[in-house]
């Protein structure tokens, strides 16, 4: 089992369930628990290689690309360090799939579009990188927490105050001969 994670520049070990702040990535190998602090209006990204059982969550704050260097409390930093943190623990760019959480008006403003943004310039990052988006929960009112089990590779989420639900369950039968 191997866990990092990454919060501007600090790496250190984890344990087996992980618990991944704004701002904050954190990646894993074949076994253990990475769950998202509660999303408002952030947005988690959750990849996993379905070959190698490598994934990651990145809890991501804002549209875009940060203007002082690596923040990944930003989008196009976040993605483009979770994706090199797979990578460099073995995963395949072409085998890694995404699921998407949060995304909220939590206050319920009227005028209040950053979750709309964030979401936006989600989509435009993935796309761009050509990556492929299996499931999302996204929107609403009701705050959020998302968790993806490394060996099972089940990604699960709450809304407000309910029970633990699956969303997706990443699989390696969708790949053929590899």
């Amino acid at each position: 089992m191997q866990f990092k994670t990454m919060h501007y520049k600090q790496i250190k070990e984890l344990k087996a369930e992980n618990f991944v702040s704004t701002g904050c990535i954190a990646t894993g190998t074949k076994e253990g628990l990475l769950t998202s602090s509660p999303l408002g209006s952030c947005v988690v990204v959750i990849a996993y290689d379905i070959c190698t059982k490598i994934g990651g969550l990145a809890h991501i704050m804002l549209p875009g690309k940060s203007p002082k260097g690596s923040d990944n409390k930003y989008a196009d930093n976040a993605i483009a360090n979770l994706i090199d943190e797979l990578k460099n623990l073995g995963a395949r760019e072409k085998n890694i799939e995404i699921c998407l959480v949060g995304g909220a008006n939590v206050l319920r403003r009227e005028n209040d579009n950053i979750a709309d943004q964030l979401i936006i310039s989600i989509f435009e990052i993935i796309k761009k990188k050509k990556l492929k988006v299996t499931e999302l929960s996204l929107g609403g009112y009701e705050r959020r927490t998302a968790k993806l089990d490394l060996s099972s590779g089940v990604v699960s989420f709450t809304i407000g105050d309910s029970v633990e639900n699956k969303l997706y369950q990443f699989t390696a039968e969708k790949i053929k001969g590899e």
